[in-house]
């Protein structure tokens, strides 16, 4: 894909647009544009050391790898921004449609409520103030509604819960449309004349009369806006601008967390494809639309979630910031799975320029060394390659400075991703559970349920009733109502009726049976049952006159739903449902079986209620990224109170990558031991460089270049520690691996520079070290002379310093290298110098 140019720096066309509002992005480009601007200098030193090529293939080299890192910073900004606005809108729908998937089972059990069909039948003789006393009593457990209207087939009122509504005939077609046959209910939202002209959300059924024809139609009228101000409170992302939103089916705003912003009834336009961007108002705005995903087969309305935020505010600092032992993770993970391959290169590539730039510096000081220019030469040479180094010194500072911050932002958004989903998760957990114990007690205000407890003849009835609940209400695995002793009177499921005559657990009668208050239920402890056929759930119950009614949560398949709905949507993501010491409820990972215990720290377990956090842990040498969410209530199910062994908690595990080996950091730079007095102006120069984490070095005038990125040939037959062959001023001359001539092992494929010696006679070689170190100027004093007591090889030590620690250089003789590649049976020299180097130590 071309790219598109911004301030001279080419961008992916999706963030081009944004990059002026991104101020990380700006802030590296002005340090990398001050960067560009030392190429001159080095430009010039090019010129006097005849490494004009060189320097010029590296300046185009630090010039892609500028314009590859400020793409790749823009990008993953855009990425955490899209992702998490994407997640907003998603859950935002989700939840929502897992709320009226409940109250179209809700309209399907009340409209053969037994009163209301004897209303629809006897409209003249029914008591409707009872009948509106038994509609508060179900909505005193259902906060969720605020009236319940009963219509004829004409849509003239009959009884309704709100006494204050003037509207006395409903002529609204979406009446006619609830007679119809074979439909099971009718969703409708907007202005209604039911509801004297303001918009509501309607769920609507037809009433079966005595023949099983349509009688009626019984209306539930949702408390859509207070629904959707507390889902919008529930979705905020502390104060960052994010706006959210749903859009009916023709992209109008229906509700809105800021109405000032999307006001409802906005049209909000889809954004260009393959970009992000909306404009509303005159202001650009970065946006995510999700489709519902549905649940157990309900679809919703037809909307969509929407979350935006205001493009110029959307990449300021959160000042979240991954601090301490988190901040240092990034450099102990493996990032493929947070970032790119492109991102992840580039402190490779820039490492290679470092290397590059510090090649020019060794190869400068080599030719001082040798006096290929004048003094006044010499000095204004020394002056530019110190400058070389510093600028190869920058480069690395401030693309590891740029990769940090990349990685502490990243790492502080998982974290914050995955607090969030985990604060969701929990939150559809509550929501369900709320449901979940007021079916119970709806269920108990059943005339139908009542009749068969106080006539057993009317247990199959029972059972009827209980079937046509269970075939609303999808998520239990069985209903059962029982008597005062005990037995089950009724169950939802034919296939159970064994379990008809049969005593239930005594707590969950006694305990049932104790309540007085109609707003009371009982739910058991989250373990196997014989209703639930050993498999752990809750079982939720009520008291009803003779007896009570138990509901069988289907909490396997369920909890696990609720857990796949709430799950960031990134691989080796993990969700677990747990109570308060620990213990697995229901889990996405087959390494998490339910009843086992999570790896999630205490701490994180011991929250108040409602409360939220994050974490690291490290499973099976993986890091994740775990966020919890604390059981805190819905609306009236257990929003007060302290903490209880049965809150539940909600943990998301976000994969961040696998441990690797720290890289162990740079070796500092060998300082020689200062010499005072006369014989500190007699000086040698000592090439300098690093061989398994010892130093050694060569007289500066036995080498002749040092090499970086060349390719080495591989030699048929050749010594174990013979790389190969190596192209050089149109010539083919040996390589050496030094780390395997001192360990007597074969050499090993890995990167490293190439050193390019000269011997007697015109003879050249090249060694593979690990890292150069510097060229020395070293009072001749300080170079002690030392003989191998293996081979005799005329060796030379020197004392001095590296990283502020003790510590001790081998100069090697040019001897002892030839018989590495001229004889395979010699005993390395630099074996036996490092020996001598510990003895010294």
């Amino acid at each position: 894909m071309d790219k598109v140019w911004r301030k001279g720096v080419p961008f992916d066309p999706a963030v081009a647009p944004l990059v002026a509002r991104m101020a990380l992005v700006d802030e590296y480009r002005e340090t990398l544009l001050r960067l560009h601007g030392t190429w001159d200098t080095l430009a010039l030193l090019g010129q006097m050391s005849g490494t004009m090529a060189e320097i010029a293939q590296t300046r185009e080299s630090f010039q892609t790898l500028s314009h590859v890192l400020l793409d790749s910073l823009a990008r993953q900004q855009l990425r955490d921004v899209t992702h998490r606005l994407h997640g907003t809108a998603q859950v935002a729908i989700d939840v929502l449609v897992r709320n009226l998937f409940e109250r179209t089972a809700d309209v399907g059990f009340l409209s053969t409520d037994t009163a209301v069909r004897s209303l629809v039948a006897n409209p003249a003789g029914a008591d409707r103030a009872a009948l509106e006393s038994r509609f508060a009593a179900y909505v005193a457990k259902y906060s969720v509604y605020d009236d319940v209207v009963v219509l004829d087939p004409s849509g003239r009122v009959l009884a309704r819960l709100d006494g204050t509504a003037a509207c006395a005939r409903c002529p609204e077609p979406w009446v006619a449309d609830a007679l119809r046959p074979g439909v099971p209910y009718v969703e409708r939202f907007g202005s209604s004349d039911l509801l004297d002209g303001r918009r509501g959300l309607l769920y609507a059924a037809a009433i079966p009369g005595a023949d099983g024809r349509a009688a009626g139609v019984l209306c539930l009228s949702f408390r859509f806006d207070d629904e959707m101000v507390r889902l919008f409170e529930r979705l905020s992302h502390d104060g960052d601008g994010t706006v959210v939103a749903l859009l009916d089916a023709s992209g109008r705003v229906t509700a809105s967390s800021d109405p000032w912003q999307l006001p409802v009834g906005l049209p909000v336009p889809r954004a260009r494809a393959g970009g992000n961007l909306v404009r509303l108002a005159g202001r650009d705005y970065l946006a995510a639309r999700a489709p519902a995903t549905g649940f157990q087969g309900y679809g919703g309305p037809g909307w969509e979630g929407l979350a935006v935020v205001p493009a110029d505010i959307a990449f300021a600092d959160p000042g979240l910031t991954a601090t301490g032992s988190h901040g240092a993770l990034a450099h102990t993970l493996d990032t493929r799975d947070i970032f790119d391959e492109e991102l992840r290169g580039i402190p490779l590539q820039a490492e290679g320029i470092q290397r590059t730039l510090a090649q020019s510096v060794w190869n400068g000081k080599l030719q001082l060394g040798r006096g290929s220019a004048g003094q006044g030469g010499n000095a204004l040479a020394a002056a530019l390659l110190k400058e070389v180094s510093a600028t190869g010194d920058r480069i690395r500072v401030v693309i590891r400075d740029a990769i940090a911050r990349l990685h502490t932002t990243a790492l502080s958004s998982i974290l914050e991703h995955a607090r969030f989903q985990a604060g969701l998760a929990i939150e559809i957990v509550d929501r369900n559970l709320y449901e979940r114990a007021n079916d119970c007690r709806w269920w108990a205000l059943s005339g139908d349920l009542q009749q068969a407890l106080s006539d057993p003849a009317q247990g199959p009835r029972a059972g009827d009733v209980l079937a046509h609940i269970n075939g609303l209400y999808t998520v239990y695995s069985l209903l059962v109502l029982f008597d005062t002793q005990g037995r089950v009177v009724a169950v939802s499921n034919p296939a159970r009726a064994d379990c008809v005559g049969q005593a239930l657990d005594s707590d969950l009668v006694r305990s049932t049976l104790a309540l007085r208050d109609p707003q009371a239920y009982h739910v058991t402890p989250h373990a196997p049952s014989a209703l639930s056929v050993g498999v752990p759930t809750l079982t939720y119950s009520a008291a009803l006159q003779g007896g009570g009614v138990a509901v069988v949560f289907d909490g396997a398949s369920q909890f696990a739903a609720m857990l796949h709905d709430a799950m960031p949507r990134t691989p080796g993501s993990i969700g677990l449902l747990l109570d308060r010491q620990g213990r697995v409820l229901a889990s996405t990972d087959r390494r998490f079986e339910v009843g086992g215990t999570a790896p999630v720290p205490p701490a994180l377990l011991e929250l108040p209620r409602g409360g939220s956090a994050h974490d690291v842990i490290e499973i099976d040498g993986t890091h994740y990224a775990v966020g919890v969410g604390h059981s805190g209530g819905y609306r009236e199910y257990r929003t007060s109170g302290d903490r209880r062994p049965d809150d539940l908690v909600v943990a998301m595990l976000m994969r961040l990558g696998d441990r690797q080996a720290v890289v162990p950091p740079e070796l500092a730079r060998f300082e020689v031991r200062a010499v005072n007095g006369a014989a500190a102006h007699d000086t040698a120069d000592i090439a300098s460089f690093v061989v398994d984490g010892g130093w050694f070095g060569l007289p500066a005038e036995a080498v002749a270049q040092a090499l970086v990125g060349r390719h080495v040939t591989p030699l048929p037959n050749a010594r174990p520690h013979v790389l190969g062959l190596v192209s050089w001023q149109d010539e083919m001359i040996a390589v050496v691996d030094l780390a395997a001539w001192q360990s007597g092992l074969a050499a090993a494929r890995r990167e490293g520079p190439l050193l390019v010696c000269r011997a007697a006679g015109g003879k050249h070689f090249a060694v593979r070290v690990d890292a150069l170190g510097d060229v020395l100027d070293v009072p001749v004093v300080s170079l002690q002379p030392w003989q191998s007591p293996v081979d005799g090889a005329p060796l030379q030590l020197m004392t001095g310093t590296a990283g502020g620690q003790p510590a001790m250089l081998t100069v090697l003789g040019l001897s002892g290298l030839l018989k590495a590649v001229g004889d395979a049976g010699a005993v390395p020299a630099a074996r036996a110098a490092s020996q001598a180097v510990a003895v010294t130590a």
